[in-house]
Formats: structure tokens, sequence, C-alpha cells
């Protein structure tokens, strides 16, 4: 189901987007929902739809450097909990972005849960999405937001696609990928996760609406033309 509470989704647009010389963020889109909810797909889509316009800033590049731990300590690390972001340097670097001046992010290595020395530069765009799953949990985060979306996903469905993922693409074992969701995903979720989904412009239940990306764009579209400079 989605909740619009924009009437302009309705409606189809068919505008040219404006150029923006100095290529500061005119619009700030959060994407949130569940571990393996389809985050990345539509931040994907939209950087498609617009592709010299875009940039991405994921929550999880931020992940609190944890390489002093020793393996057991390791094997307690909740990533699903905010405490485990460093969202205050998100907050700082997005502010930068906001002023038109590139940023250096953060690169987590999980292998070794460290933060790494190197860092990811990214550029000013007119449009930044945040992509995480407790981007709408922090206020911080809301508050620079222009709008947002929580994508709704069924857990049995996000949990396959999770499993899937861990063990085919980050070949992780399946007794731990099931061990991670018992203990920190499926629990977080139901605590800090869902919760946040009232925050959001617009619920998207993924499984049940093919139609809201395409509407998604079409609004984001007529913003960014919308917000021309004077």
């Amino acid at each position: 189901m989605i909740l619009p509470q924009n009437p302009a989704l309705k409606t189809r647009y068919n505008l040219r987007v404006a150029q923006n010389p100095d290529n500061r963020p005119r619009i700030v889109l959060g994407v949130a929902g569940g571990s393996g909810s389809g985050k990345s797909w539509l931040a994907k889509a939209v950087v498609n739809a617009f592709p010299e316009q875009t940039t991405v800033i994921c929550h999880d590049w931020y992940y609190r450097h944890n390489g002093d731990l020793n393996e057991a300590q390791a094997l307690k690390l909740n990533f699903d909990h905010p405490r485990s972001l460093d969202t205050a340097l998100m907050c700082r670097q997005l502010d930068q972005l906001n002023a038109g001046k590139p940023i250096d992010a953060p690169i987590y290595d999980y292998a070794t849960h460290s933060r790494l020395k190197e860092t990811r530069r990214v550029e000013p765009r007119p449009l930044v999405i945040l992509d995480g799953i407790l981007v709408l949990t922090e206020k911080a985060l809301r508050d620079r937001m222009t709008v947002s979306v929580f994508i709704e996903t069924p857990d049995d469905i996000r949990l396959m696609r999770r499993v899937r993922r861990d063990c085919n693409e980050r070949r992780v074992a399946l007794d731990e990928t099931l061990r991670l969701y018992e203990e920190f995903v499926r629990p977080m979720h139901r605590r800090f996760v869902e919760p946040s989904s009232h925050h959001a412009t617009w619920i998207w239940s993924q499984l049940e609406d093919k139609t809201f990306p395409s509407l998604l764009i079409t609004d984001l579209k007529r913003r960014l033309a919308d917000k021309v400079p004077a």
C-alpha cells in the first residue's frame, strides 16, 4: 500500500529537468526499509532516471571503527543498532554536499571490522539519495530530507533475499547469515526499522504495487524542475 502525502504523484509530467550550474543539492531523498527490502534497487532506478544529477550516500559507509575487537567481541557486533553508525559524521558530510562541496566519505571493511584510511570522493549533485535501514530512525537525517520512502516487504521475502545475497555474493556461510538474522536483524527491525516507517513521505508495498517507482521518478522530476534557482 502507498500512503502518498503529495497529490502530485497521481499526475504524470513531461518536464525537462533544468540544469543546476553549481550542482548544489536541491532534493534529498531518504530510502529506508528492512534488510533485503529493495532499497538499493530503488536507488539504482532513480540514478538511472537522472544519471548526471544524482549521487547516493549509504548509511552503512559510516559504521564505527571496530578493528581493535577480538574474534569473540566481533561476533557480538550489532550492525542493525543505531549506535553502530556514526550518523553525526554523515550529517556533517551531507551539510558539506548541501553547501556545494565534495566530501571524502568513509569506507568500512567488513573483513577487518575497521574503517579504512582510504576514502571515496562524492561530488554534490542536485539529487542526493540517503540509503539505509535506519535513515528514518535518525531525526538529524530526517530533518535534512526533502522526501522519503519506506519500502514495505514481507519478512520471508527479505530473509530469502538476504540469504541469497550473503551466500552467493558475500560468501557468508548460511549458518552465520541465519545467526545474524535471528540475533540482530529481526529484533532490530522490530525495534527500530519498522517503527520508523511512520516518518516516511510514502510507504511502498513493493510486492503489491509495481507502479510506484515510475510515479516517484515523475515526482522527483517535477521537484527538480520546480526548484530552479531564480
